[in-house]
């Protein structure tokens, strides 16, 4: 049996504030993308300010009236990509098989000789006591199982749920805990069959779901008895480099999604720099609150890895395909069509 691992730094940005910072402990902190004057959005707060309603994609000024006690603090995004790291780095002292899937987020697979649960326990010890930082950590045998238990039990949890009782632990959440339903498809399970939990999805036909939403439906069948068979994804080499975000709420906010755009947009650039290559063809993903996901591209006359070309594209690519009117649950920008750097490109032209 499979043992995967799902680890999920608890509200990373602030906790790394707060490490830096250790004033800011047990404060209600808000990590901000711009400011209150300039229609500023929250990107991250402490627990003690989410006790209040603050959350993610909020505006600056509708987290300060909810909390006017929080502590405003800028974000840093390149001091958070060096921890981000160095928790990549502890993880894959403990497998190879590590996929990251953004900042603060990653999928382990641990051999079947070792104790899953014992290595899930020190890599959490040791990123509390070596890296200060706090994460939760979910113990299942696939990666749709592991995340949406790591998701019942934050911050600083710890869950193990045995593949012969992944049923029994999915049938009384609510069908908004699997990932990609969304509000819109919550809503159309509601009225067609008064699905509410994970177990009244699940005593919905197969058959049934697939007419309704086609390959969704599949998916959401599967998803309600806990079967998943996705690989961990750990080859990211030469064929394209992308960062993406899913957000804890769906967002509509269009500043919000641009500042994402510009941040992922230089992590990209960097990565390209640091593996020396250029890329021909600049990629947005987005995926909105039905799941459905929709990609446009641009491919450049002459390749490149300047970040601010990149998030020219990016923001050029939202600008013509999002659909304002349907709220983003996925963000990602992404590159391929890779050639290797041997300064001979000229830069392009804006």
């Amino acid at each position: 049996m499979r043992q995967i691992l799902h680890l999920d730094l608890d509200a990373f940005y602030a906790t790394v504030e707060m490490f830096l910072n250790p004033a800011l402990r047990d404060k209600p902190l808000i990590v901000s993308m711009g400011d209150i004057n300039t229609r500023g959005v929250v990107a991250t707060c402490s627990y003690q300010a989410r006790k209040f309603g603050v959350h993610s994609a909020m505006p600056l000024r509708e987290a300060k009236r909810l909390c006017p006690q929080a502590i405003i603090v800028p974000a840093r995004h390149q001091i958070y990509s060096e921890h981000s790291q160095r928790v990549m780095s502890l993880l894959y002292q403990a497998t190879p098989l590590v996929e990251q899937v953004s900042i603060d987020e990653a999928y382990l697979e641990i051999g079947p000789e070792r104790d899953g649960a014992a290595v899930a326990r020190e890599i959490q010890t040791r990123i509390h006591e070596e890296l200060g930082l706090s994460c939760t950590i979910a113990v299942a045998s696939n990666k749709l199982v592991s995340k949406i238990a790591c998701n019942t039990v934050k911050p600083r949890g710890f869950i193990i749920v045995p593949d012969a009782a992944k049923e029994v632990f999915l049938a009384p959440l609510p069908v908004g805990k699997i990932p990609g339903a969304g509000q819109v498809t919550r809503a159309r399970l509601k009225t067609r069959w008064n699905v509410e939990t994970i177990e009244d999805l699940a005593k919905v036909p197969a058959g049934e779901l697939r007419a309704e939403f086609g390959k969704l439906g599949s998916y959401l069948s599967e998803a309600a008895h806990g079967r998943d068979d996705s690989p961990i994804v750990t080859d990211r080499a030469t064929k394209s480099i992308s960062q993406e975000n899913t957000f804890v709420r769906d967002v509509r906010n269009r500043e919000f999604l641009e500042k994402q755009l510009d941040e992922m947009s230089e992590r990209v650039a960097r990565e390209l720099e640091s593996e020396g290559l250029l890329a021909r063809t600049i990629v947005l993903k987005l995926r909105y609150e039905d799941f459905i996901t929709m990609m446009r591209q641009t491919t450049l006359r002459v390749p490149t890895r300047d970040g601010e070309l990149i998030r020219k594209t990016a923001r050029d690519l939202l600008t013509r395909h999002w659909d304002s009117s349907r709220a983003v649950r996925l963000l990602g920008v992404g590159v391929h069509n890779l050639v290797e750097s041997r300064g001979t490109w000229q830069p392009e032209l804006l």
